[in-house]
């Protein structure tokens, strides 16, 4: 008796100690304690800085833009996973590599060398978009932008080349897709985590990259949108994973897209994601019109996701 109401007082303590957080690009501040709507954390990074518990969630204000991963810190618990979701109305949560520079930002280097500042988490800029065409990135140098769409990036600026002012010469938004290489929503040897109610969009690597030993996770209601820039495979959904591989990863109600902007077919085997590990059971590609694919499932009859443009469909958990 002793023992069960021992375990029944920990699985208590557990629950009581639970804390929800909030984060808010657009109102909050990195310095607030993050325990309620009007004291919010602005930035992912700090979010990826701190520990939390089993129990733990997470929310994200709908409706607010963050350029910058998300790399979760702990794990949770059987019973009480760390959940990392949204709050407010609105559109969800946007994690994106998508920045449009403001058309005042731009400041002349010299001859036809134009440059704006990036935000600070800018580390690496592959492409750069210039309304639907796609950059050519040069070496750091402004003798290199000799032609139109070249472009670099050095000292949290993005240069590129212009005959006067970018905003009039290109007359288009010109965007340098940040999260370059990276994960969107990186999960490296963590475990028992929910994600919900997610946009992802503008990469070129991974939407979702799960690595290491991550184990008991549930993605659901969830999007990841990307371009199909030259010489890139963006992959929504990726399990690459250390043997023995997880056992329990779910996928409900979420979603791929990929567009591809004036580079020819795109490769629609990969888009999705890749699976490297066959120990255990993960949705399969299906293929629809206009290079849109879903999620399905292994069962009979075989379940499709469906389409949720706004993202607040919620799947039952």
């Amino acid at each position: 008796m002793r023992r069960i109401l021992a375990i029944i007082g920990l699985a208590w303590s557990c629950l009581a100690s639970a804390t929800t957080y909030y984060v808010s690009s657009s109102t909050g501040n990195d310095s607030n304690a993050g325990t309620s709507t009007v004291a919010a954390w602005q930035t992912i990074g700090h979010v990826n800085g701190l520990t939390f518990l089993p129990g733990d969630s997470i929310l994200f204000r709908r409706g607010d833009v963050w350029n910058e991963s998300l790399a979760p810190p702990s794990s949770g618990s059987s019973g009480n996973p760390i959940t990392f979701d949204a709050y407010g109305t609105g559109a969800a949560p946007n994690l994106t590599g998508y920045y449009a520079v403001p058309a005042g930002a731009w400041v002349l280097v010299t001859g036809n060398a134009w440059k704006a500042p990036v935000p600070a988490t800018y580390s690496t800029i592959n492409f750069c978009l210039f309304g639907s065409i796609w950059g050519q990135k040069v070496a750091a140098a402004t003798t290199n932008l000799t032609a139109q769409w070249d472009f670099y990036l050095a000292n949290g600026f993005v240069y590129v080349y212009s005959v006067g002012s970018p905003a009039t010469y290109y007359n288009v938004p010109i965007v340098p897709m940040a999260l370059s290489n990276v994960p969107v929503i990186n999960i490296n040897g963590k475990s028992w985590l929910t994600f919900q109610h997610f946009l992802v969009n503008w990469f070129d690597q991974y939407g979702v990259y799960v690595q290491g030993t991550s184990d008991h996770l549930v993605f659901a209601n969830m999007e990841a949108d990307s371009m199909i820039p030259q010489g890139t495979q963006p992959l929504g959904f990726y399990v690459n994973e250390t043997a023995p591989g997880p056992g329990d990863i779910k996928i409900y109600n979420s979603e791929v897209r990929a567009h591809d902007y004036g580079w020819g077919q795109a490769n629609d085997r990969n888009l999705l994601g890749r699976f490297s590990t066959q120990a255990f059971s993960l949705p399969r590609l299906a293929r629809t019109q206009n290079y849109f694919l879903r999620l399905y499932d292994g069962s009979s009859p075989p379940r499709y996701s469906r389409h949720s443009a706004a993202l607040h469909v919620d799947y039952p958990l």
